[in-house]
Order: structure tokens, then C-alpha cells, then sequence
């Protein structure tokens, strides 16, 4: 085989990884459920939380709500939220309902492709510890690299939403760890994974490391293209960061 057959060959490869990633775990925009005290809901992207208020983009119209107004942030207690910033990239399954073809039957004889579904269900219904042990079970069943980087990416993502949850409640950050330590795996073999590279962004905007936020968000910003929906989160992530070290 000569070097450019080599080079398309690489190519081709490349392309079946990403395409693995984004038909198992595709990313959306800040997704929020925000639930006020008066009863109303409000669904929409968050782009701002400051210590008095919150700005919250619903279906284009900018609402912004006292902390005092707030009861839940997309399950989250606003008490617990207030002196936090968190930042969403979301699977879009949250704002859809849960694809019931994906609820399989999983044993011993399940293919890994068969609990990447299951795995998918399990994170549209945010069961992540059941989406986290199925990861572990699929690991152990295969030694092809694609599959592998299509459940490191898996992990990677439950990781980073039961993070939010353990995080937010009492500021334990074993769970970012881990989602970090899978993204990384997922970099080894796709450098260019503007998903792997946002969930890592997200771990440190959501634990305030403003510094490597900005690194990571940039980096996942080059690989993305600007017409993607993803994209506007993704900048508006970086921008709040860099606001923050201004201030």
C-alpha cells in the first residue's frame, strides 16, 4: 500500500470514528428546565448566572429571573446553584422523549453495539450510574479501537452529567476526573473531537477553572463547523469564562 492509499485509508477511519460518536452520543446546545417558585416552567438555554439573577434564552426571547424567583435549575436546587456557574452541552434526547427502540434486553450474549443503545437510553432518562456500569460491561467485550472510542465517549459523557449532580450538591469532583481521564482516550485516537474537547471544557468551566476552560472550549471551537448549533454554545461557554477572569 502506498502513502496516499495509506493517507485515504486514515481518512476513511477517521471519518467512521466520528460518525460512531455523533450516531451514539450527539451534543446539543444549553438545554435548562428552569422551575420558578410560583409553579411556572420556563425551557430554554441558560446563558448567564450571576449572584443575583439569572438570564435564561427561551425560544429567543432573553428572560432574566431573580435567584429569589428560582426554584430548580434543571432539577437542581437553586439554593445549592446560586454560587455555582454551570455550563450545559447537552445530549438533545433530554428535550426529547426517550427512544423506546433503545430500552434492549442486555445479557451476557449482548453485542457492544446493542449496549451502546441501551447505554443511550439509559442517558436520555439520566439514569447514568446504569449508563456508567453498561460502559464498563461494553469495555470488557472488545478490542476494536472504534468501539472503544465510541464508549470512552460514552463514559466520558455519563461521567460528566453525574459530575454536575455529585458536584452541585456537595463539591465532590471525582466524577469530572473521571469524565476528564475519558476524554482523554477519546483524544488519543481522535485529536480532533470538538465533543471530547468540550466535556473536558465543560469540567473546568463548571468547577471555575477559567484558564483551561478557554484552552479547551478554543480547541473544540477549530474543529466544529460555525453553522453548527453547537458552535454558539460552545463560544458562549468560552466567552462567560473569559468575563469571569476579567473580573
Amino acid at each position: 500500500m502506498d502513502s496516499e492509499e495509506k493517507i485515504g485509508e486514515n481518512i476513511k477511519k477517521k471519518r467512521l470514528l466520528t460518525l460512531l460518536l455523533v450516531l451514539f452520543f450527539p451534543i446539543s446546545i444549553f438545554a435548562e428546565t428552569v422551575v420558578l417558585k410560583s409553579g411556572k416552567t420556563i425551557e430554554g438555554k441558560l446563558i448567564e448566572t450571576t449572584d443575583k439573577c439569572i438570564r435564561i434564552n427561551a425560544q429567543g426571547f432573553l428572560l432574566t429571573y431573580s435567584w429569589d424567583e428560582v426554584e430548580s435549575i434543571d432539577r437542581r436546587p437553586a439554593n445549592i446553584l446560586k454560587n455555582s456557574i454551570i455550563v450545559e452541552i447537552l445530549n438533545p434526547r433530554y428535550a426529547k422523549p426517550p427512544n423506546i427502540k433503545d430500552n434492549i434486553e442486555i445479557n451476557s450474549k449482548s453485542t457492544v453495539k446493542e449496549i451502546l443503545k441501551k447505554t443511550n437510553y439509559y442517558y436520555s432518562i439520566h439514569n447514568f450510574d446504569k449508563a456508567i456500569e453498561l460502559g464498563e460491561m461494553a469495555l470488557k467485550k472488545t478490542n476494536d479501537k472504534k468501539l472503544i472510542t465510541a464508549i470512552n465517549f460514552s463514559l466520558s459523557s455519563n461521567y460528566l452529567e453525574k459530575g454536575k449532580e455529585v458536584y452541585g450538591r456537595d463539591g465532590d469532583n471525582s466524577f469530572y476526573k473521571l469524565s476528564i481521564q475519558f476524554s482523554r482516550k477519546v483524544l488519543e485516537e481522535m485529536p480532533y473531537s470538538w465533543q471530547a474537547l468540550s466535556n473536558i471544557g465543560t469540567v473546568y468551566f463548571n468547577t471555575k477553572n477559567w484558564e483551561l476552560a478557554i484552552f479547551y472550549l478554543s480547541e473544540a471551537e477549530k474543529y466544529l463547523n460555525k453553522n453548527d448549533p453547537n458552535y454558539v454554545a460552545i463560544v458562549a461557554g468560552r466567552n462567560i469564562a473569559e468575563r469571569m477572569i476579567n473580573k
